[in-house]
């Protein structure tokens, strides 16, 4: 079996189960929060809605930004170009060579491994950018792997106290501001930082919590510890973004945190189907690869692959924000 016969057995069905079969790295925000909410739509526009909540406001939108807002009372209707990201790799002629130095089934599986190869490197880069934009979206601020912002949202709620009021007390204060955010009780995790962690385990401890086993460090399957306290699990988390200028800065700041809601009514995910001929064969995937292609001038062989995801918050008020001051 010759070069061109092993490569016509990777159709573009094979190449999609491929990819698809392929293990990516894991994620902490698509995985927890995103991934089961993942849905394909088939335009190239996204009609998103955002409910405004107790002081959102939707930032100002850049010029000439591929996107439209619409202000309908209670939410934002955002119509919004999905973000495209595509990627591509090569099988040389020299490496072809090596493989016609092989035969039979030694020749079709080192082929194959190759193929393989690329398809989880492109899965990976693309899960690092969905990633990036996830964590975005738990803080009102979606941005593409080039710091593009897509979606930005703030809010002039205050930020709920934890340093002179009791854990209980602020606990249930929580509780009912996500009530009346979304109509009825959710469950919920916090996301803080190592400041605010610190002072809450200072403040249990001085609170004898720890001796009632009313709080209690605990190890997370993926080896995260967290401080879980009265049934709410606050886990260490210190995730960052580039500015317009290109200057790091954190999203929980010191001594800060914020509420996660896990109830299925607050984050969305959706990707669309990607620009390319082959793709309209197929229903929309969150992740695409191509046919190889052969290169002309016998270069060799071309892979390629394309995501066009968009994770973001329906509920941005349900994203409270916590302080314990020092």
């Amino acid at each position: 079996m010759n070069i061109l016969e092993i490569m016509k057995l990777w159709t573009l069905s094979t190449m999609l189960k491929a990819i698809e079969q392929t293990k990516e790295a894991s994620t902490f925000v698509y995985d927890r929060y995103f991934k089961t909410k993942a849905e394909g739509i088939l335009g190239q526009t996204a009609e998103l809605k955002i409910k405004k909540g107790a002081g959102i406001v939707l930032k100002t939108i850049a010029p000439g930004a591929d996107r439209l807002v619409k202000d309908m009372g209670d939410v934002f209707l955002l119509t919004i170009k999905l973000p495209r990201f595509g990627l591509s790799d090569q099988i040389l002629a020299h490496e072809i060579n090596e493989f016609e130095s092989l035969e039979g089934k030694a020749k079709v599986e080192s082929v194959s491994q190759k193929i393989a190869k690329i398809l989880k490197e492109h899965k990976n880069d693309y899960m690092t950018t969905i990633e990036y934009m996830c964590t975005g979206a738990l803080f009102g601020r979606v941005v593409d792997g080039e710091g593009k912002i897509l979606l930005e949202f703030n809010t002039t709620a205050p930020k709920v106290e934890f340093k002179n009021k009791e854990i209980t007390k602020v606990l249930n204060e929580i509780d009912d501001a996500l009530v009346d955010e979304l109509g009825k009780e959710v469950p919920y995790e916090v996301l803080a930082s190592r400041t605010f962690l610190n002072r809450l385990a200072a403040k249990a401890l001085a609170a004898d919590l720890f001796k009632s086993n009313e709080a209690k460090w605990v190890k997370q399957a993926d080896n995260k510890r967290v401080l879980e306290i009265q049934g709410t699990t606050f886990i260490p988390y210190n995730p960052s973004f580039k500015d317009e200028n290109g200057n790091k800065k954190q999203y929980i700041l010191d001594g800060e945190a914020i509420v996660i809601p896990t109830s299925e009514d607050v984050f969305h995910f959706i990707y669309g189907r990607a620009d390319h001929t082959e793709a309209l064969k197929s229903a929309p995937k969150l992740f695409f690869a191509a046919a190889p292609e052969k290169l002309g001038k016998g270069k060799g062989w071309g892979i390629e692959t394309e995501t066009k995801p968009l994770p973001y918050c329906v509920r941005p008020g349900a994203l409270i924000k916590l302080k314990f001051s020092a």
